[in-house]
């Protein structure tokens, strides 16, 4: 059975859509927990596919969180053993990172639902073609990364021109949380109240709105999953 390594970041960071998919198709999630204390891999061995998911941390606090640096070494690892890697949100940004792009603070949050729009590199991306030309998706970041040297741009929004990104053959960077559920924003959004009130953000509209762009995203997000794998 093949074996994909899911690293989180938080206690609500869960994988979402893509655990369902990996369970349909019959390939093991194995999911480790550095921020809790999890030791990671030293390598890419033992697995077939890496994902990095979303979190609060960022990609250049390696002072606050040293195990981002091992997790771009295991990045590196599994790119130099031709592995799928697919990076959500802050897993983006810390693939972004492992091959020498600038991860920055962004001029201003982005949290909530805004739509993505498809570039002309996208019609002709295994994975991309799967979206709709425009979509809406969930949001909810403070940082933005740089394409790497050598990657594609397949995405972007109004307030984030790298939104989604693909680097050789199967490896790609998304941004936005493509693996989101209603069920699972609903829990992050309670879990970050406080933060999300400081923001000017209403909780509640978040959650209807969540209920609302979610299911419609749901069909093509589960194609993208399943063909990544």
């Amino acid at each position: 059975m093949k074996k994909v390594l899911f690293i989180q970041h938080g206690d609500v960071d869960k994988p979402g859509l893509l655990a369902e998919v990996l369970a349909d198709v019959g390939i093991e999630l194995l999911s480790v927990h550095p921020y809790a204390g999890d030791k990671l891999p030293i390598d890419a061995t033992g697995f077939d596919g890496l994902v990095l998911g979303g979190g609060g941390q960022s990609a250049y606090e390696v002072g606050l969180y040293p195990y981002l640096n091992s997790e771009c070494g295991l990045i590196q690892s599994a790119l130099a053993s031709q592995k799928s890697v697919l990076g959500l949100c802050l897993g983006a940004q810390l693939i972004a990172r492992a091959l020498g792009a600038e991860v920055s603070r962004a001029k201003c949050k982005e949290i909530g639902f805004f739509p993505v729009t498809l570039s002309a590199d996208a019609s002709a991306d295994p994975l991309a073609r799967e979206l709709p030309e425009i979509f809406g998706a969930a949001h909810w970041h403070g940082d933005v990364f740089e394409i790497p040297g050598d990657g594609v741009r397949l995405a972007s929004t109004v307030l984030t021109p790298n939104q989604m990104f693909r680097y050789g053959a199967n490896c790609y960077g998304f941004q936005f949380h493509l693996e989101m559920t209603p069920a699972l924003f609903e829990e992050l959004v309670w879990d970050s109240r406080d933060y999300l009130v400081d923001s000017g953000v209403e909780p509640r509209t978040l959650i209807r709105e969540a209920c609302e762009v979610l299911p419609l995203l749901e069909q093509s997000a589960r194609a993208v999953f399943k063909k990544w794998t």
